[in-house]
């Protein structure tokens, strides 16, 4: 744990005007906590942000810190009143709106306004700050319990499901609820600040934008697969010919140095790279898993030589992931039901339109006679009743045919 001061070369800057938002706030010190500060320094900082000198007790009344450096079991508050502040709080919070937070005072004498440090069935204790106290102050405070937090699990071993990389990766596919349900700017609750530090020990910034890659091996030398994995710069997890892992930065760039890399060790053109989209926070990764799954599946059924998909390159298939499958599928029927079961029709239809209606072209890709291609169009106008190439029609059925194609490397996974 860090002496007051000692990281305050490596601090982060808080490029924001002198009263930081809360959210801001709250970053900054997620910052500084990520980057080793210990409870003494975040409470420093906090004094410095809220003006009010503070103290960070645990359930039991124990001072575990103080932003001046106090300590001792004479500066311990009293179980009692400690517990009794809490119970006013909110989870995270400093209790009912327009309710000034509980008082607590400690042994010798000093008082602060208590403010709950604990997320789901983890609480630390309470953030003590000096009175008299502005609500302002009160929610500065709220905004540090984050990184107060995130140093409380730091020497603590993590649970058994998240000690190594795969574990780690496995309990982010399987999700921590609904993130539509998770405010940006909530407290994490027990599960993600677990998941936060374990995946900071693998380097990978759960709080910062992340994508998930999905890797696929096409070839037939399975040891050779598993030897490249292992070299690669980050951990992954491996199930079979298939592996996944976590990306930040420029995620196209990371995916294109992913495949090369392991194209060195397996063979050019034996492997499959895909990227979902860019998320923040462990409650939000499944859904970068999911959409990695999917875009994986999509990129090892077409025929093309395209070895890459991050998800901004995935063109209509970024906003047709976020379309339920039942809906897909009736637009799917509404636009090509006449030909959903046709191969040959639809093979025509998607070179008729990426071609602008090239008899030649068509001709030339699906090696057909001319005479056969203009029979097929035909029969697509008749059976579909419309003309292909009408500019309204043709975003549709674009759109139509990428759902499809969707929809069937879901169904076939």
């Amino acid at each position: 744990m860090s002496r007051p001061g000692e990281l305050a070369a490596a601090r982060p800057r808080l490029t924001v005007a002198a009263a930081p938002s809360p959210a801001a706030f709250a970053q900054w010190l997620a910052e500084l906590a990520f980057g080793g500060a210990g409870w003494p320094e975040l409470l420093a900082a906090v004094a410095e942000r809220t003006g009010a000198a503070c103290r960070l007790v645990a359930e039991t009344g124990e001072l575990l810190a103080a932003s001046d450096g106090t300590g001792g079991r004479r500066h311990d508050a009293a179980p009692d009143e400690v517990r009794r502040a809490l119970a006013a709080c909110r989870a995270g919070g400093a209790g009912p709106p327009g309710a000034a937070p509980a008082p607590v005072r400690c042994a010798d004498g000093w008082t602060g306004r208590a403010v709950a440090v604990g997320a789901g069935p983890r609480r630390l204790g309470a953030l003590l700050l000096a009175e008299p106290v502005s609500a302002g102050q009160v929610e500065l405070a709220v905004a540090a319990t984050t990184a107060l937090l995130i140093e409380a699990v730091r020497h603590e071993s993590p649970p058994p499901a998240v000690r190594d990389a795969a574990t780690v990766l496995r309990a982010l596919r399987d999700g921590l609820g609904d993130p539509a349900e998770v405010a940006p700017d909530a407290v994490p609750q027990a599960g993600e600040v677990d998941l936060l530090r374990a995946g900071a020990a693998h380097g990978w910034r759960l709080d910062q934008p992340h994508a998930v890659a999905g890797i696929a091996y096409t070839g037939a030398q399975h040891r050779r697969w598993v030897s490249a994995l292992s070299w690669l710069d980050r951990p992954v997890l491996a199930e079979g010919r298939l592996a996944w892992t976590l990306l930040h930065g420029d995620v196209e760039r990371e995916v294109t140095r992913l495949r090369v890399r392991l194209d060195q060790i397996v063979g050019v053109g034996q492997v499959r790279v895909v990227a979902g989209p860019l998320v923040s926070g462990p409650a939000r990764t499944a859904a970068s898993f999911r959409d990695a799954d999917r875009l994986l599946r999509l990129l090892l059924q077409t025929s093309d030589e395209r070895r890459e998909l991050p998800f901004g390159q995935a063109g209509l298939a970024q906003v047709l992931l976020a379309v339920p499958d039942e809906r897909l599928r009736w637009f799917v029927q509404r636009h090509l039901g006449p030909i959903v079961h046709r191969d040959d029709l639809l093979r025509t239809l998607d070179c008729w339109l990426a071609t602008g209606g090239s008899r030649q072209a068509v001709s030339e890709r699906l090696h057909l006679h001319r005479n056969s291609v203009g029979y097929r169009v035909g029969l697509i106008k008749r059976l579909l009743g419309v003309d292909p190439l009408d500019p309204q029609t043709v975003a549709v059925l674009r759109t139509a045919l990428a759902a499809r194609e969707l929809l069937a490397a879901s169904e076939a996974g």
